[in-house]
């Protein structure tokens, strides 16, 4: 999914949103990640979601920050129930001011993860997304109870996910989780200047749903 596959309306709502995250007067996103917004992060979070057009259910933000990647997904899925936690009041303060001034119905959530997921949020979602959130052996811990039992956790990671992973193998254990899709497997071009790694975990036998893509591997 790119900006051409959007609406004009859908165009202007991130318009509107990167407008409103450069001119916060919060420390939303770093200086140069402000300055590559339109350039790798909202491209990134446009095929993420591609990648998630056909899973359905409800949608959990975690870690959201300033709003990527779950705004992008609430103004790229329109009717779709998105969900976004922050234990930072500020971001979630401005989260809430995207929210109304772009008219988009999401929820947004303010607290700790492990705190959230003891209330009606545990074993809600279909999808949990993170982006540079946590390393994954802390990550797991932390998305697990909000899964669905069919739910899939997509972790958007860097170049270091393989050693994430193996890290991480326990905490898998713990909460019997597996490892459905890596970025050495998941058909998917990103147009950026860095890869989109994605690793997906959910429980044995989840379906990825995965959308027909032109086989494209990742760089690992």
């Amino acid at each position: 999914m790119e900006l051409d596959d959007l609406s004009d309306r859908q165009r202007e709502l991130l318009h509107d949103y990167v407008s409103m995250v450069q001119s916060s007067p919060h420390n939303l996103v770093s200086a140069r990640a402000r300055g590559e917004l339109w350039t790798r992060h909202v491209p990134e979070c446009l095929a993420l979601a591609r990648l998630l057009v056909d899973r359905r259910g409800p949608l959990l933000d975690l870690g959201s920050g300033g709003g990527l990647p779950g705004v992008i997904l609430a103004v790229a899925h329109p009717g779709r129930e998105v969900h976004l936690i922050d234990a930072t009041a500020k971001k979630t303060r401005f989260l809430e001011e995207v929210n109304e001034a772009l008219g988009l119905e999401m929820t947004v959530h303010t607290g700790r993860a492990e705190e959230v997921s003891r209330g009606t949020l545990r074993g809600r979602f279909a999808t949990v997304t993170a982006r540079a959130v946590a390393p994954l052996n802390r990550l797991v811990p932390l998305a697990a109870p909000f899964l669905a039992p069919t739910g899939l956790l997509v972790a958007v990671k860097g170049e270091r996910w393989r050693s994430e992973l193996e890290k991480a193998a326990p905490q898998l254990r713990a909460q019997r989780l597996v490892v459905l899709g890596s970025p050495a497997s998941l058909p998917l071009t990103f147009r950026g200047d860095q890869p989109l790694r994605l690793v997906m975990i959910g429980r044995r036998g989840t379906p990825l749903l995965l959308p027909a893509l032109p086989r494209n591997l990742w760089a690992t």
